[in-house]
C-alpha cells in the first residue's frame, strides 16, 4: 500500500509541477535506425482504481487510514476481476508496440530484460541481437483507473516514459512521456483524453462489466502504443 501511494504521489506531483518537461525528439534521418528491440517488463504487476481526494481522506489520520483501506480493497478487487477474464496488460502492451512500430516501417522484435528492480526506465541496456540499432525502453509507471474525487466517473489511466537507445554508443535518440487521462495538463508531456466510452460512475459500475473494464485499459494501451510510434516517426 505504501509503495503505491507512494506512486500515486508521483503521478499528482508530475501533474501539478509547473516547469515543463523538456523531451528529446527524434531525427530519422540522422538517426538510421531501421532494427529495434522493445525491452519488456513494462507493466507494473497491479493495475491501480484510485479516487483522488475522497471522501474519507479528509476526516484526519483515522479517517486517511480507512481510505487507504478502502482504496486497496478496490484495486484488489479490480485486479481479480481482470484476472477473470484472463487480461494480460504486459502482453497486450507488447503486441500492440510491435504492430504500431512494425507499421512506421522498422523491423521489430521483443528482448526479455528480465524484472525491473523499480517502475522505471532501465539503467542500462544490452543483450540486442547482432545488427539491432536501438532500445526502445517504455517504462509503464501506472495504469488502471483513475478517479478525480468523490461522485466522479473512473475513467482508463496510463501514465508511460518512451525512451530510445542507441544500441552501438548509447545515445539518447528520443525521450518523451505520455498520459493518458491526466488531472492536470503538463507542458511538454504527450496527452491524451480519455475515452468516454468507458467512463464508470462507481465502483460497483466498474465491476459491473468485466469484459467492458478490461476493454477500457485495452482501449488506452492503443492509444499509449500509436502515440509512441508515432514519435518514431
Amino acid at each position: 500500500m505504501k509503495l503505491k501511494l507512494l506512486g500515486l504521489m508521483g503521478a499528482l506531483c508530475l501533474s501539478a509541477c509547473a516547469d515543463p518537461y523538456v523531451a528529446t525528439p527524434y531525427d530519422r534521418a540522422a538517426s538510421q535506425v531501421d532494427r529495434m528491440v522493445i525491452m519488456d517488463d513494462a507493466m507494473p504487476e497491479k493495475a491501480i482504481a484510485y479516487e483522488v481526494a475522497s471522501v474519507g481522506s479528509n476526516f484526519g489520520l483515522i479517517g486517511a487510514l480507512v481510505d487507504a483501506g478502502i482504496q486497496a480493497e478496490r484495486q484488489d478487487a479490480v485486479n481479480d476481476a481482470l484476472r477473470e477474464v484472463s487480461f494480460d496488460a504486459e502482453g497486450e502492451l507488447e503486441t500492440l508496440l510491435m504492430r504500431e512500430i512494425g507499421q512506421e516501417g522498422y523491423e521489430v522484435a521483443l528482448l526479455p530484460s528480465g524484472a525491473r528492480a523499480k517502475r522505471d526506465w532501465l539503467p542500462a541496456h544490452s543483450g540486442a541481437p547482432e545488427g539491432v540499432d536501438a532500445y526502445l525502453d517504455v517504462a509503464v509507471i501506472e495504469y488502471g483507473y483513475m478517479s478525480p474525487g468523490a461522485g466522479q466517473p473512473f475513467r482508463p489511466y496510463v501514465w508511460a516514459k518512451v525512451k530510445l537507445v542507441g544500441a552501438a554508443d548509447g545515445s539518447l535518440l528520443m525521450e518523451n512521456q505520455i498520459v493518458y487521462n491526466p488531472l492536470n495538463v503538463v507542458e511538454g508531456v504527450i496527452t491524451i483524453p480519455p475515452n468516454p466510452e468507458f467512463f464508470f460512475n462507481n465502483r460497483s459500475a466498474l465491476l459491473a462489466d468485466k469484459a467492458r473494464l478490461a476493454a477500457g485499459i485495452e482501449d488506452a494501451l492503443q492509444r499509449v502504443a500509436e502515440t509512441s510510434a508515432q514519435l518514431l516517426r
